[in-house]
Order: C-alpha cells, then sequence, then structure tokens
C-alpha cells in the first residue's frame, strides 16, 4: 500500500507533462485497487514494457542513450523494468556520454509518451550543455510527446519517422474525489487540519475552488514555460507552438511545422549522424540554427584523455575532475592551460563560474523556483550540469 500511495500521489493533483491517453492507462492500472472504475484504454499501451539499458556506443563514436515509456523523475520505489525512464538516470547517461573522449556523439533514440514534469526542465537544460560540446540529436521512433518533447526540442536536430509523433506542448493535471466510493462503502473520512490550504487536494472531499486555482495556476505556469522553451528552441514563436493546442504532430506534418528536422527512421538517422561526424567540417551542411550556432561558438575539442593521462603520470590527481568540469562546463579547451597551471579543483570552479557569469546567457529556471520562465542573468551555480559535476567531485573522480 505504501508503493501505491507513493504513486498515486504522482499522478494526481500534480501538473503532469504527459499525453492524455498515456494517463488514461496509467490510471487504469491504479483505478481497481484505488476503488474507482478505470478508464477505457488502447491495449498497446497496456503492454508497454521496454527496459533501461546502458547506452551502446558505434564503432563511428556515436552513444545512443534510449528515452522510453513512461519519465518519472525518479525510480525508486518505482519497477525500474516496467517502462519507465528515469529523469536521474537519463541525466546520467547524457553526463557521460558528453565526458567520454571515446563519444563524438549523442542520438537520443525517443519513443515516450511524457510523465512528470518534476525533473524534465533540468534534464533539458542538461541536453543543451551536452550539446555545447559534441552534436545531440533525437530520433523519434515512434513518440517524443510532452515531456518526451521537452527533451527532444534541446537537441540540434530531430529525426521523426513517418508515422511517428511529436509535440502535444501541454500541462495536465487530475484530482481524484473518492467520496461517492466511500460513502458507499460506509466510509466516513473527518479532517483537522491548521491552515486554509493545508487540506487542498484531498481525494476523500470534492476540489474545493480554492484548490482548483491553486491547480490552475500552476498548469499555467509550467504551460507557459514549456511554450515558451519549444519556441526559444525550435526558432519559432509562441504563438505558433500554442496554436498547435497541444495536439500531436505526425511525420511530414511536424517537420513542415517546425517540430523536427528530417522525415527518417532511426537507422537513417543514426547513418546521417555517422556520416556528418566523418566529415571535416562538421556542422558546414544541412543544419538547423543552433547547429550554426554551435558551430560558430564552440572551440575545437581537444584529446582529452591524452591530456588526462599525462597529468596523471606527472602525479596530478585532480587532473581528471579538471577534464570533466572544463568539458561539462563547455570550455574544454581551457582544461589544458588550468592542469599546466596545476590549479586546485576549486580554484578552476571559481574561474569557470566566472567565465560564465560574464557570458550572462539566459537559461529558463527550473519549475520549483518562483521566478520560473522570466528572462534572468543565468546563475552558474544553479545549473544543473555544474551541480551534476559538484556531485562527481563529492564522490571523487578516478
Amino acid at each position: 500500500m505504501t508503493n501505491l500511495t507513493h504513486i498515486a500521489s504522482r499522478v494526481f493533483n500534480t501538473p503532469l507533462m504527459i499525453d492524455s491517453k498515456k494517463l488514461a492507462a496509467i490510471l487504469a492500472v491504479l483505478a481497481p485497487r484505488l476503488g474507482v472504475d478505470p478508464p477505457a484504454v488502447e491495449a498497446a499501451l497496456l503492454t508497454e514494457q521496454r527496459s533501461r539499458k546502458p547506452y551502446a556506443v558505434t564503432d563511428a563514436g556515436v552513444a545512443i542513450i534510449e528515452v522510453a515509456g513512461s519519465l518519472v523523475n525518479r525510480a525508486s520505489g518505482m519497477d525500474a523494468q516496467s517502462g519507465l525512464t528515469s529523469y536521474e538516470q537519463l541525466g546520467s547517461e547524457i553526463l557521460d556520454a558528453a565526458t567520454d573522449p571515446l563519444v563524438k556523439g549523442i542520438l537520443l533514440r525517443f519513443d515516450s509518451y511524457g510523465g512528470e514534469a518534476n525533473g524534465a526542465w533540468d534534464v533539458a537544460s542538461l541536453i543543451e550543455e551536452a550539446a555545447r560540446i559534441k552534436p545531440v540529436w533525437a530520433s523519434v521512433d515512434d513518440w517524443a510527446l510532452s515531456a518526451g518533447y521537452l527533451l527532444a526540442s534541446a537537441t540540434d536536430r530531430i529525426w521523426v519517422t513517418r508515422t511517428g509523433g511529436v509535440g502535444s506542448v501541454g500541462i495536465i493535471a487530475m484530482h481524484l474525489d473518492q467520496s461517492g466510493w466511500d460513502a458507499a462503502n460506509g466510509l466516513r473520512y473527518t479532517t483537522v487540519f491548521a491552515g486554509d490550504r493545508k487540506n487542498d487536494f484531498n481525494p476523500h472531499e470534492p476540489l474545493s475552488e480554492g484548490a482548483r486555482d491553486v491547480l490552475v495556476t500552476e498548469v499555467e505556469r509550467l504551460y507557459g514555460m514549456f511554450v515558451d522553451a519549444v519556441a526559444r528552441r525550435r526558432s519559432a514563436s509562441a504563438a505558433a507552438v500554442r496554436g498547435t493546442e497541444a495536439g500531436i504532430l505526425y511525420g511530414e506534418d511536424g517537420v513542415s511545422r517546425g517540430f523536427a528536422d528530417r522525415v527518417g527512421t532511426f537507422r537513417e538517422a543514426l547513418a546521417a549522424m555517422t556520416e556528418s561526424l566523418s566529415e571535416p567540417n562538421f556542422s558546414k551542411g544541412e543544419t538547423t540554427v543552433s547547429e550554426t550556432t554551435q558551430a560558430a561558438t564552440s572551440p575545437p575539442v581537444p584529446d582529452l584523455a591524452a591530456i588526462e593521462a599525462n597529468a596523471r603520470e606527472q602525479g596530478y590527481a585532480e587532473a581528471a575532475e579538471i577534464v570533466v568540469l572544463c568539458a561539462i562546463a563547455g570550455r574544454p579547451a581551457l582544461a589544458a592551460g588550468f592542469i599546466e597551471r596545476r590549479l586546485a579543483v576549486a580554484d578552476v570552479r571559481k574561474e569557470l563560474l566566472a567565465l560564465r557569469a560574464e557570458a550572462g546567457q539566459d537559461e529558463i529556471r527550473s519549475h520549483v523556483m518562483p521566478d520560473a520562465a522570466t528572462s534572468v542573468k543565468a546563475n552558474p551555480e544553479n545549473n544543473p550540469v555544474m551541480k551534476a559535476v559538484e556531485r562527481l567531485a563529492g564522490k571523487g573522480v578516478n
């Protein structure tokens, strides 16, 4: 029952970035155990079973990372083999691939209807940071909806199959009122609370007007963030993104509306990325706006493995962490200079933070921040990539 309560708390009374049909499938599983009638759903959605696997790297240096099933912030307490992908695990895989010297490009393979809003924004920012280091593409095979599309939109290029769907740019939230079922089964709940908002979203009572207003406000706030993120990353207007009305765009329609760049299978996307990586001047062929910007601003990536190995031979134990810090901060070319100066990790972090502060880049804040979706100067200390590096530093990098 504890796990069931935990799952229910992550489905009800919280904004979700998930396709409505997939939400109905989740409810169909939960409903009988919650004492309510299950909704009608497509059978295929109930049998979704794609497990998480470590990413593979092709001989050409393309890391293939799966973004499949329902997306959740963390998989603890839930079966990670039952069609779930946790943002925590996904972020770790992207971070590893971005700093792996054997990886030349990252191809995210999407087959997801979306999921939780919590955690999605940080991973999307991480994907953007990874794209500053090396090419990151998306292959939609066959779905990248809601939170899945938020992540796909952060890549340099999006491929979609002829029958694949992208978009569903919207937010949904649901309240379960089981008071009628309680009464029919002879149950009556009495709640004693202090603070007017404390009893909001009680499933044993109808939703109050005050609680509904709170939920509507949060849904609209997250929707605005979602629209702005897609519009910025896809070089579209907010009005055009809102004009889709959270609908799904398929194949060619997704390309013509600017939500994808190419129609093709996963194998075709992989072949195209492999070919592009073999070209001496990558990104000078067919490019998106983000690819052109990256080619103009990103310095050549040095041989980080060689730099690190040489420093280790000289007894410079902090070299590995400095290489990771510089790579994930989008300044890999600085690693050699820092190591040559034999700076401490703390000093390197300060210099990188100062450089990022000077750049004054805008970023969309995490949804948990009060000023989310506003244009502010980026605080590098709050950047998810830098936080990931700090976690690595705490554990020690070998």
